[in-house]
C-alpha cells in the first residue's frame, strides 16, 4: 500500500473523475511511480536512483490489481494523469487474508525495500485515528500534469461524500511541500512521527466535515 501524496496541485481545473478499473492499472502504476520518485519514503525504501521508477511502477501495478481494486476506493482522471486510493470508514486495516496477495510482488520489486516499508506501515498504524472516517492511502499526479487541479478534482468525490455523511478523513503525507494543499481542503496536522530506523519525517492529518447544506424549506 502507498501513503502520503506527490501533488504540485493548484486550483481545480475542468477534469473528468471516474473509478478507476482494471484496465486502468498501466498507466495508473505509471503516473503513481513518476509522482513518487522523489518521495522521502519511497526513496529511502528503494535508493537506487537508477531502478526506483520501474520497480514502483510494477509493485503499483501488482497492488492496484491485487488489492486496491478489489477492496478500497479508487478513482482516477480522464484520460488517466492522476490517483487517488481511499479506504472507507472501518476499511483502512486489511485483513491478512485481503492483502497477501500484494506479498510476492512486494517481496519482488522492493526486494530489501520490503522490511523499510513494513517498519513505516507498523509506525503509522500505532497512530492511526480510531474514530470512523475515510482514509487517503494515496494521491499522485503524474509530474506532467502538476498544477492543473488533477489532484483536486480527485479528491473531491470523497470530499463531498464526508461533508454530506459528516464523517472526518485521515492522511499522511511525507512531503512538508504538501500541507499547504491539503490544508487548502480542510485537513489540519494533529501529529507527527518519524519512521524508525532512519525513515522520513511524516505529517498526520485529520479533516472534520464541513456542515452539510441546510435542506430547503
Amino acid at each position: 500500500m502507498d501513503v502520503g501524496s506527490a501533488v504540485g496541485d493548484a486550483a481545480a481545473a475542468d477534469v473528468g473523475v471516474r473509478r478507476a478499473r482494471a484496465a486502468d492499472v498501466p498507466a495508473m502504476a505509471g503516473v503513481m511511480a513518476r509522482a513518487f520518485a522523489d518521495d522521502p519514503l519511497m526513496r529511502w525504501v528503494l535508493p537506487d536512483d537508477d531502478t526506483r521508477v520501474a520497480r514502483m511502477e510494477r509493485w503499483f501495478a501488482a497492488v492496484y490489481r491485487q488489492v486496491s481494486l478489489e477492496h478500497l476506493v479508487v478513482y482516477t482522471s480522464d484520460p488517466v494523469h492522476g490517483v487517488a486510493e481511499w479506504a472507507p470508514p472501518g476499511g483502512w486495516r486489511l485483513r491478512r487474508r485481503d492483502a497477501l496477495p500484494s506479498i510476492p510482488a512486494t517481496i519482488r520489486w522492493l526486494r530489501s525495500g520490503t522490511f523499510r516499508i513494513s517498519t513505516a506501515m507498523a509506525a503509522l498504524a500505532d497512530q492511526h485515528p480510531s474514530e470512523p472516517h475515510w482514509y487517503l492511502g494515496g494521491l499522485g499526479t503524474d509530474p506532467a500534469f502538476q498544477g492543473r487541479g488533477v489532484a483536486t478534482a480527485l479528491l473531491q468525490p470523497v470530499l463531498d461524500r464526508c461533508d454530506d455523511s459528516g464523517t472526518p478523513a485521515y492522511l499522511e503525507t511525507q512531503k512538508e511541500a504538501n500541507l499547504p494543499f491539503y490544508a487548502r481542503h480542510g485537513f489540519a496536522v494533529v501529529g507527527q512521527l518519524d519512521v524508525p530506523g532512519g525513515g522520513p519525517h511524516i505529517w498526520r492529518m485529520w479533516r472534520d466535515p464541513s456542515s452539510p447544506p441546510a435542506a430547503p424549506t
